[in-house]
């Protein structure tokens, strides 16, 4: 790692901080999180994830989940935000491809290989940050309720959002998630 990799890493990075989640938007939520905020959301809820993981005696590579939080959505620094409303199957294969391309343009190359890991999902560390990243965006459903800053059924009825890629404090979460906002978990 070089000085002037670090800086530009961060600089290519940086207008994650400034893009909003577009899903907050659509649906009227000013201001809302930005890919930034929601990245780092993602990193807690896998870090804490980590611990209760590691309480029941699983070993986990938690640097590797860091590392797998933190560039999770790092090609959204040059696509922005795409919800999932707007994807079709066709347009998921597109953005796939392009997202692995930008993956690699806008981290060191030690990083490379954490985006196929993700996208598969077949290491328990990947299937963590899958889980995290849908567990944080309903947490945060769960808030923007509770502030009154949005009705957003639509989320609470979509099973997608509920995946825990069989991680079991992840969907004992997604339970309580619901139980606290008077929702059933849909099936």
């Amino acid at each position: 790692m070089t000085p002037d990799l670090l800086i530009d890493t961060c600089i290519k990075l940086d207008p994650l901080s400034e893009l909003p989640r577009t899903g907050w938007l659509l649906r009227g939520i000013r201001p809302c999180e930005s890919l930034a905020d929601h990245s780092f959301g993602v990193a807690v809820v896998s870090a804490l994830l980590v611990d209760g993981l590691r309480a029941t005696g699983e070993a986990v590579d938690g640097e590797r989940v860091l590392r797998l939080a933190l560039s999770h959505d790092a090609p959204e620094a040059r696509t922005g935000d795409i919800p999932m409303p707007s994807k079709t199957p066709e347009l998921d294969v597109e953005l796939s491809k392009l997202e692995a391309s930008l993956f690699r343009s806008l981290l060191p190359t030690s990083w490379h290989q954490l985006h196929t890991e993700l996208e598969r999902a077949e290491t328990l560390e990947a299937r963590i940050v899958r889980a995290a990243d849908k567990l944080q965006m309903m947490i945060k459903v769960l808030v923007y309720e509770s502030q009154h800053r949005g009705r957003l059924e639509e989320f609470w009825q979509n099973p997608k959002n509920f995946r825990d890629y069989d991680i079991q404090l992840a969907r004992a979460c997604f339970d309580r998630v619901c139980e606290r906002s008077g929702n059933p978990k849909p099936r």
